[in-house]
């Protein structure tokens, strides 16, 4: 059975490990941090079911940490304890009205700390058990599902009532359009899977997992020619062989999404240029760039998960799950992506993926 997580964050070390401690007693499995900053690095990587938070402490403190954990829409939802030493007029209410579960005042007793935890998580669980799976807008959820769904089963249906209708090419046209639509359902559903496991810590990066990066990249550029006609002109490739400390599958899942973001919202007429090179004796740099419609500088802030820019305006498909995926599997993996904006001009990613090393 899994063990219930607890993230707790505190600058005072007497508190923050007492609490640790009981609480390590009580079978959860706690993180600490001494700070607001530290507690966002520990998210990236692990997803709590309940966080326990000092407000005043030094770098980043509790008011702009649960801030930020609020307008997470993958951690939002996570009950939110704030610890306070401080006596001050209406504070309480000040906490509850920016988002937070519940309050305690140091000092105060384990019994009940330790019952304000069991009631939030449990009220954690029943909202998890009760949640959809997909936490986007519901319409671009049908559209994704239903538009490969229908043109599967029209095609399948035409085949079965005219079976002799149809000219041979006319036959491999159908097969054609039932694996492209086939493909895309296929690669949605498994999104919505990968991110159902990121936010419940399901997903794990393996030890001894590695791809050769040319060789995967060959293969996204194949399946990726199934919805781009002409692909070979537009995306310009130069790779530098090198086996990378990441699956087949994650790197197949990143290069096939930042690729085909680039692509679906870069003109007709522009290239798309991808490189990798050794970037020093630890690291590979995989570059993408592309000519479309660029970031904005606060649009880079709003990546998360069903988040999509100018869908309406670009007539984009998707969930807007492939970036934020790509980032989570980027960090579990140990790598780093960072991309530059360049508004009306394109957009430029870099990504450093850990080098394969042998003993």
């Amino acid at each position: 059975m899994n063990k219930n997580r607890i993230l707790i964050i505190d600058d005072e070390l007497n508190i923050r490990e007492t609490i640790n401690e009981l609480l390590i007693l009580k079978n959860y499995d706690t993180r600490t941090a001494i700070n607001g900053q530290i507690g966002l690095d520990i998210l990236e990587n692990w997803t709590p079911d309940l966080i326990i938070c000092d407000i005043m402490m030094p770098v980043m403190d509790g008011y702009s940490f649960q801030k930020i954990v609020h307008d997470d829409k993958l951690l939002s939802s996570i009950p939110f304890i704030f610890l306070t030493a401080k006596n001050e007029n209406n504070l309480m209410r000040k906490c509850l009205i920016n988002g937070a579960d519940d309050f305690l005042t140091k000092p105060f007793k384990t019994g009940d700390l330790l019952k304000t935890i069991e009631t939030k998580i449990d009220k954690f669980k029943k909202i998890k058990n009760t949640t959809n799976l997909y936490i986007g807008n519901k319409n671009h959820f049908s559209h994704e599902i239903n538009t490969p769904l229908n043109s599967i089963i029209g095609s399948i249906d035409l085949l079965i009532k005219y079976p002799n209708e149809f000219k041979k090419s006319e036959t491999s046209n159908f097969y054609e359009a039932i694996k492209i639509s086939s493909e895309r359902l296929n690669r949605t559903m498994q999104k919505i899977v990968l991110m159902e496991n990121i936010k419940d810590n399901q997903f794990e990066v393996a030890n001894g997992d590695f791809s050769e990066v040319k060789s995967t990249f060959k293969n996204v550029i194949k399946n990726l020619s199934l919805n781009y006609t002409g692909l070979e002109k537009r995306v310009v490739s130069k790779f530098v062989t090198s086996e990378l400390e990441i699956s087949k599958k994650n790197l197949d899942f990143i290069l096939f999404e930042l690729l085909d973001n680039a692509l679906k919202f870069s003109p007709k007429n522009k290239k798309v240029t991808i490189d990798g090179n050794l970037y020093n004796t630890d690291y590979y740099e995989i570059r993408i760039f592309d000519f479309g419609v660029g970031f904005k500088e606060d649009e880079l802030k709003m990546i998360d998960a069903a988040v999509q820019f100018n869908r309406d305006e670009k007539e984009q498909k998707g969930l807007g799950l492939g970036l934020y995926l790509s980032k989570s599997i980027i960090k579990k993996s140990n790598g780093i992506i960072s991309i530059l904006p360049r508004e009306n001009e394109g957009t430029k990613i870099n990504i450093l993926l850990p080098i394969k090393k042998y003993i």
